[in-house]
């Protein structure tokens, strides 16, 4: 019975850390909310205290054994968060996410309850301010695939070479098949956001190409 208040207590500040970084994520309108996030820092918080009262009480037990779990069903639940849509893969900032809210879970249960809160912190600063971080960095590495039919000779396929490589942007892979009389190639460049729109102007321009997919 001595036990119940500090356990509770850990619980308690597990449900209001977990709910922090859950409200967040609710206004964010992402798919792991303010409910998910909770449930997932309190179990992860029971388990911990459920495997140091366990180990206190059997000679030589591994305490770490149970949190040690916790961290690999995490893995399960945070990978059902990620889905693949076309070529941008969506869903790892929530796996990560929930990922760390039951580290969270887990520095509450064993009485660390300081670096719980500091880390529940940095969570909530990394979710506000870097996402203006990231769509920097996008403006300067966006990702597309540009699909081009064009007139089957060479001359039309060697303007369309030109195009990509006095760009600024990279080409990582390229298709190019022949069909019905025409070319049709696939490139998949990363490159600044306006320089792509620059690429897309020289293309329509282009009197070779026939069709342009962006």
């Amino acid at each position: 019975m001595t036990q119940l208040m500090p356990d509770s207590l850990s619980l308690l500040i597990a449900l209001c850390l977990g709910a922090v970084i859950g409200l967040e994520r609710e206004l964010s309108d992402k798919a792991a909310g303010l409910r998910t996030n909770i449930l997932i820092c309190v179990g992860s918080c029971l388990f911990s205290i459920l495997s140091r009262e366990v180990a206190e009480g059997v000679p030589g037990a591994d305490i770490t054994r149970l949190a040690a779990q916790i961290i690999s069903g995490i893995g399960f639940l945070g990978a059902g968060a990620i889905m693949r849509e076309g070529e941008h893969v969506t869903g790892l900032t929530t796996a990560a996410t929930i990922w760390v809210v039951s580290a969270i879970g887990v520095a509450v249960g064993f009485g660390h309850y300081a670096i719980g809160a500091v880390a529940t912190v940095l969570t909530l600063v990394v979710q506000a301010f870097f996402p203006r971080l990231d769509e920097l960095i996008d403006e300067l590495r966006q990702r597309h695939t540009f699909r081009i039919i064009s007139d089957l000779h060479d001359e039309g396929l060697e303007e369309i070479k030109t195009i990509f490589r006095v760009a600024d942007v990279k080409v990582l892979r390229r298709k190019l098949m022949k069909k019905s009389g025409s070319y049709y190639s696939e490139w998949y460049v990363s490159g600044p956001r306006l320089e792509q729109k620059n690429v897309v102007r020289k293309l329509l321009d282009s009197k070779h190409v026939r069709e342009l997919t962006y």
